[in-house]
């Protein structure tokens, strides 16, 4: 008796040990694709839950299984909540969450999901007392779990490179840098990554970040293009042009396609070239300033007697949209003064030599009636 008391003791235990946790490993993720096609199918279930509720799409919940889970209150709890969210909507879960952290003050997925949600809620408030609470969050989950996790770091990572209250972007670097080192197989954390190494010029491991992320799936088109200026900026500006080239055909995103044209632009030796990105990057943001800048002085700079009118459309056209710079009002002055010159030549100096021709004409008719008339008077006299 006692060893039938004993195995069914043991199987408790390792029931517990095995089930109660099953959603916290929700904390080495990020990118929520990534969990809704993992193995794990308590990873699935809620990589799925959760990109329903971001894209609207019920295609990420048609299949999932729920019916076989051991589950323990703080998970079903979690469960409850993400089914019955609404897509898109983050306060009402957000509050939910908060509630359920009275019962269950120190549930790791419990707090993880309140955490999930509240970052919704800064990502479009900005709000630094919900900053601040993000912080305090991320550090209690990494005393549960006892150590930084990706999930936490992703989260502080993006506050301290994006809050101008919280702004430490190489501290957010740092960190990201240290989780990737030990988990590099999330999307998000590489992508966020190589935004902010980007931004502090922290190259030192982007061509591990490349090779990493290629082998990815479903690349972003705004992280390529990070890494297509990251390469340009340490010389390599063949490999940068492929990586811009190849973003090309794959984004749908009309300010990333005229952000890359412009970029290729940028880094253009030849002119015609030059033209032709800048041309296509208008194409796809036609109220830009900047780029007809570019478009105006790239014409300037060719030839700018051939083409001084298609210079003077594009800067005039930048400087209407509140866009100016040294060097575009320079060149402006100098094809407004060609063109008051080229309109003196074409219209009033033949328009000024006309009208001294015929004043000068009217003088010498003049001139040569007087004349007559004199000659008639002195011939009239003689014959007298």
């Amino acid at each position: 008796m006692r060893q039938k008391l004993f195995v069914l003791l043991f199987f408790i235990i390792f029931t517990l040990s095995t089930f109660a946790t099953v959603f916290d490993d929700f904390v080495y993720y990020v990118d929520l694709q990534t969990m809704h096609e993992s193995d794990d199918p308590y990873l699935k279930i809620l990589g799925g839950l959760l990109k329903r509720w971001e894209t609207g799409l019920s295609m990420y919940v048609d299949n999932l299984q729920l019916s076989d889970l051991v589950l323990f209150p703080d998970d079903e709890t979690t469960l409850k909540i993400l089914k019955e969210s609404d897509p898109y909507f983050y306060l009402e879960p957000t509050k939910l969450f908060e509630e359920a952290l009275r019962e269950y003050p120190d549930s790791i997925i419990i707090n993880s999901m309140y955490l999930f949600f509240n970052f919704q809620y800064w990502q479009n408030s900005l709000n630094p007392s919900v900053a601040k609470e993000i912080f305090e969050y991320s550090e209690k989950i990494e005393r549960l779990v006892g150590g930084k996790t990706p999930y936490t770091v992703y989260y502080q990572g993006q506050i301290l490179s994006k809050s101008k209250i919280y702004n430490d972007p190489q501290k957010a670097y740092n960190d990201l840098k240290g989780i990737y080192l030990t988990y590099n197989y999330d999307k998000k954390i590489i992508e966020s990554l190589v935004e902010i190494s980007f931004q502090t010029n922290n190259y030192d491991i982007i061509k591990d970040l490349y090779n990493t992320y290629m082998n990815l799936k479903g690349q972003n088109a705004q992280t390529l293009l990070y890494f297509s200026k990251i390469f340009y900026n340490m010389g390599e500006t063949e490999k940068s042009k492929e990586i811009a080239l190849s973003l090309i055909p794959v984004s749908k995103d009309s300010s990333i396609l005229s952000e890359t044209y412009e970029f290729l632009g940028d880094i253009e030796n030849i002119y015609g070239k030059q033209i032709e990105y800048y041309q296509k990057a208008l194409t796809q943001d036609k109220e830009n300033g900047r780029i007809m800048s570019k478009l105006g002085l790239t014409y300037y700079r060719w030839d700018k007697k051939e083409y001084g009118q298609l210079a003077r459309y594009f800067l005039n056209g930048a400087q209407s949209r509140n866009y100016v710079t040294e060097e575009m009002e320079k060149a402006l002055r100098e094809l407004r003064s060609r063109v008051v010159f080229e309109i003196f030549l074409k219209y009033l100096l033949p328009l000024l030599l006309g009208v001294a021709f015929a004043l000068w004409l009217l003088y010498y008719l003049d001139k040569k009636r007087k004349v007559k008339e004199h000659e008639q008077i002195f011939k009239e006299q003689n014959n007298k």
